[in-house]
């Protein structure tokens, strides 16, 4: 297998999957299921688990293993979404847990990116309606995650106009500006992107060992890529592009 992300060792990729894995799964009976009888860990533990999933779907795309396995990646953390809800809604006292909205840029971006790797990778029909469902519970659809979903939006502007006001156009504009502004979009990705806690994470990596970094990919530009059908040639020049999610749908 062969790493999409050698900014790394292989074996760090190893080691990162093996981590990660593990994490999911111990941490699975509360981020998976509502677990009423104990709202405190089920809070930590789903807090944790939102991250080591989305973690994991990136180191796995970035060790290079096939794009398809990414679907349950994203049924994953589908789930855990839709737990972290139900515990927000009955947070321990003195414990509180928000639930994701879109106010904040983080959650609106996450479903930017399961959206993405979803319309890429094709992910079973029940998992894309409560992927909308959990769009709906965020604030609702804009142009941008409507395009990616299929749906219709909700609000005429984007979630947030920094950084994303290049998705706008990208999804919504004719061909040309729109492929003009996504690769706006994908050239300045790495600074656009730091209002995310991970987005420095490659700068803590010391040898093999797994830290936060899973690969930096601009899951979002292949996701509209492949729901509009443009041309992504001038994109693949971007070690930010995920281009092999959009070949694979181009195989299937």
């Amino acid at each position: 297998m062969i790493p999409r992300d050698d900014r790394v060792s292989t074996a760090y990729w190893t080691n990162a999957i093996e981590v990660l894995t593990r994490s999911v799964e111990e941490f699975r009976p509360f981020s998976h299921r509502f677990r009423a009888e104990d709202v405190r860990a089920g809070i930590i533990r789903t807090t944790a688990n939102f991250d080591n999933a989305l973690f994991l779907l990136g180191a796995r795309y970035s060790a290079g293993h096939p794009a398809s396995e990414l679907a349950d990646d994203v049924a994953s953390v589908v789930t855990i979404w839709e737990t972290w809800n139900q515990y927000a809604a009955q947070s321990a006292d003195g414990f509180p847990l928000d639930p994701l909205t879109f106010d904040d840029k983080p959650p609106y971006y996450y479903a930017l990116w399961l959206s993405s790797v979803a319309r890429c990778v094709g992910v079973d029909p029940d998992v894309r309606v409560r992927m909308i469902e959990i769009v709906t519970a965020g604030g609702g659809a804009d142009p941008v995650l409507g395009t990616l979903l299929g749906i219709e939006p909700v609000r005429d502007s984007v979630w947030h106009k920094r950084p994303f006001q290049n998705l706008l156009t990208a999804a919504v504009g004719e061909p040309a500006r729109a492929e003009a502004a996504l690769l706006r979009y994908v050239q300045a990705w790495e600074k656009n992107i730091s209002f995310i806690w991970w987005a420095p994470a490659l700068k803590a990596v010391q040898g093999d060992q797994f830290e936060t970094y899973f690969g930096y990919w601009a899951w979002e530009a292949a996701g509209l890529v492949v729901a509009r059908g443009l041309d992504d040639t001038a994109l693949r020049a971007s070690p930010y592009y995920p281009a092999d999610l959009v070949d694979g749908m181009q195989d299937r």
